[in-house]
């Protein structure tokens, strides 16, 4: 049996406080009890919600379970240390996550496409990719495709980071233990930020004759990027959405047959908080609070706890709670109870309560216009797509395809074979790129719909600059390089080496602002430029 019929999503609660406990020593606890609302921890801005807990559980618990030929239950799971893995799991990809998208490292969207077409339980009987099969298999997983594919797009991102990581078959103790002592190194640095202004008023201007001789020595290190001219040819798979014909009649006919689709079920914004097993004293203080419902604020700010770290959030009657039934039949917002919980006894209040909605026809109607559109299109661009390679086979050009057609072209200068970044990290475009001919190539379907293809016009090779040419780039670099010397010999004059050179540079900075600080802390080293030392 699944692990969502067995257990709430806040019967979750539970098993997380098992894990803190447990994972005390390694301060991780500080992570989960800081989490917000549905979620049970937060690494920078990736957050795990009880949901994505709820879900993995129940997959580990079913894989060990086959694997070891067992039917667990939650205590068995417990017993087993599932519970501590999967959230550590969860923690150390989250941790992943964060740092890739701090640092804007992802796979492309088609990237997640070739890898779908890979796996063997979505083709058909045929051998083929099968869209019908891929739509039922996620539906069956409990998330939406766009939640499936980002998913596969995040552990496609962390295995191109790891692969660069492989582990050698056998390390060296002593190259290891080096690693070890520099990973546990640490610096503590206050960072100023020169202000360029102030030093390159200081420093002399490069002469044309300082440019040519610079030149002169490194001549061969200015040279034309080689380029590549291209055309490109697109369909943007908007544009076949809004070619489709959807009539009042097929739309009203999909609102009537999936009604549970606009059907907006009550949520209510509810706290909860929990009461140890104090007899008289818990008593006595539960009685105060609903009497006194304004106590209830007193009581979160007596245990040092915020809002964030008793509110459940916006929930609905169907999210789990075995009290939300007797909860959702209140008619005002306040404090109700006290219930009995898996952690004892409880107060919880109602703040707002949002009523239960139905989503109108008219208020749907352009959704499922452009949703029901959406979907034909996928078949006309199919159809698009074959009757445009037939026309290429046939032998018309990007000019005769624009009489018919509703292409963009575009034209591209690529420099040294780095395509612009809307192209980079699509694999299908980066192939075309390399296999352009004068010849156009044939359309390839993007996993967005869209339709490409791509014609080389001309390529250019590199050459080297003449000093005409490199003059502007060589007065730069001798303008830096004065900028530096000029710092250099400002600093030497004002501080020189003397002990106390921090305090002398920040008595400067009163005097005569030379730099942006960014932190100041007097018990610190300084990082200028290591072109000053």
């Amino acid at each position: 049996m699944g692990l969502k019929g067995n257990i709430s999503k806040f019967f979750a609660w539970i098993l997380v406080l098992i894990v803190i406990v447990s994972l005390a020593g390694f301060g991780i606890q500080d992570v989960i009890l800081g989490s917000t609302s549905r979620n049970i921890a937060t690494v920078g801005k990736e957050k795990v919600s009880i949901d994505e807990f709820v879900r993995n559980l129940d997959n580990e618990i079913a894989r060990f379970s086959q694997k070891n030929n067992l039917n667990l239950t939650i205590e068995d799971a417990k017993a087993y240390g599932l519970v501590n893995k999967v959230l550590n799991d969860l923690i150390a990809k989250k941790i992943f996550d964060n740092f890739l998208k701090q640092n804007e490292i992802s796979r492309g969207d088609d990237s997640v496409a070739e890898f779908i077409k890979t796996v063997d339980s979505f083709n058909g009987i045929t051998g083929e990719f099968d869209i019908e099969r891929y739509k039922r298999f996620v539906a069956a997983s409990g998330l939406s495709i766009k939640e499936f594919e980002n998913n596969i797009k995040s552990d496609l991102s962390r295995d191109l980071i790891l692969n660069i990581f492989a582990a050698p078959k056998q390390i060296d103790p002593l190259i290891f233990e080096k690693l070890v002592e520099h990973y546990f190194q640490s610096r503590e640095i206050a960072l100023v930020e020169l202000d360029e202004k102030t030093f390159k008023n200081k420093a002399s201007i490069p002469s044309e004759s300082d440019i040519s001789e610079y030149f002169e020595k490194n001549q061969d290190d200015f040279v034309s990027p080689r380029k590549t001219i291209i055309e490109v040819a697109k369909v943007d798979f908007d544009q076949i959405i809004e070619t489709q014909t959807v009539d009042d009649r097929e739309i009203e006919t999909y609102y009537r047959e999936n009604p549970n689709a606009f059907q907006v079920e009550e949520k209510r914004l509810i706290d909860k908080l929990s009461f140890e097993s104090d007899g008289e004293k818990t008593d006595k203080r539960i009685s105060q609070i609903l009497a006194k419902p304004i106590l209830f604020d007193e009581e979160i700010s007596i245990r040092g706890l915020k809002i964030d770290d008793i509110t459940l959030g916006l929930v609905t009657e169907s999210d789990g709670d075995k009290n939300f039934g007797d909860l959702f039949r209140k008619k005002d917002i306040g404090v109700y109870g006290p219930y009995q919980t898996d952690l004892g006894t409880a107060l919880y209040r109602i703040n707002q309560i949002i009523p239960e909605k139905k989503i109108s026809y008219l208020e749907a109607k352009k959704d499922i216009k452009k949703f029901l559109a959406s979907d034909k299109a996928k078949e006309a661009s199919f159809e698009l797509l074959e009757k445009l390679n037939n026309d290429i086979a046939a032998g018309q050009t990007i000019d005769d395809l624009k009489l018919e057609f509703m292409l963009s072209v575009e034209t591209l200068e690529i420099e040294d074979d780095i395509l612009p970044e809307k192209f980079r990290e699509t694999p299908l475009v980066t192939d075309l790129y390399k296999n352009s001919t004068e010849e156009i190539s044939e359309f390839t379907m993007l996993s967005n719909g869209s339709l490409i293809a791509i014609k080389l016009i001309k390529d250019v090779e590199a050459r080297n600059l003449n000093l005409e040419e490199a003059s502007k780039k060589i007065k730069n670099i001798l303008t830096q390089k004065n900028i530096l010397i000029a710092t250099k010999v400002f600093f030497d004059k004002k501080i020189g080496s003397r002990d106390d050179f921090l305090n002398e540079l920040f008595r400067l900075n009163n005097e005569s602002e030379i730099f942006v600080e960014i932190k100041k802390n007097l018990n610190l080293c300084i990082v200028l430029l290591n072109e000053l030392n």
